[in-house]
């Protein structure tokens, strides 16, 4: 397999081995995008602040509207840093308590939802956070966004509103992940 990429790309097939173990340092853009689309692969490349992005204003406002309605044992880590050396990602906020991690991703324009939950649950993963909550302005544009997503955000995050905001009002965990419009 290795030789017929090797072939089509131009390339040696020991150096089409490198490229696939990460073992070459520098691979132009228009290499990578050649040598994935041989392999039936789409490139995708993800930039990201050499500093942490702080919440910008309409999420902040969102985010004091949802902290209002928390019970106060929570203790709660604005812009919690992934535990990965070199990853620039943050979780929007991360409450700790009862004897549970829920991850809080503060989103105020929902456009992909399918997108959204990747990343949040990629997050969630690699912080070993126990729960997920998405607090969504309740927009109009978002309603919909949510409406047309269907199942797969009911599936994604069984616990509504309601549910979410009681048990973290009480300060205990949801018992599961949750979906919050405010």
């Amino acid at each position: 397999m290795q030789r017929d990429v090797a072939d089509r790309l131009g390339k040696s097939p020991s150096h089409v081995s490198r490229v696939e173990h990460g073992l070459v340092r520098t691979y132009p853009i228009r290499d990578l995008g050649k040598h994935a689309a041989v392999v039936g692969l789409k490139p995708w490349i993800a930039l990201h602040p050499r500093i942490a992005r702080p919440l910008d204003a309409a999420q902040l406002a969102l985010f004091n509207r949802f902290r209002e309605r928390l019970a106060p044992s929570w203790k709660i880590v604005v812009e919690a840093p992934m535990p990965i050396r070199g990853d620039l990602r943050a979780a929007d906020a991360l409450l700790i308590g009862a004897g549970t991690r829920c991850m809080i991703e503060i989103i105020t324009r929902l456009a992909d939802v399918q997108a959204q939950l990747r990343l949040a649950h990629r997050k969630q993963r690699d912080l070993g956070a126990d729960r997920l909550t998405l607090v969504v302005a309740g927009t109009t544009t978002n309603r919909r966004t949510l409406r047309d997503a269907g199942t797969a955000v009911r599936d994604a995050l069984p616990l509504d509103t309601k549910a979410v905001l009681m048990a973290l009002a009480d300060g205990r965990d949801p018992g599961a992940d949750g979906l919050v419009l405010l």
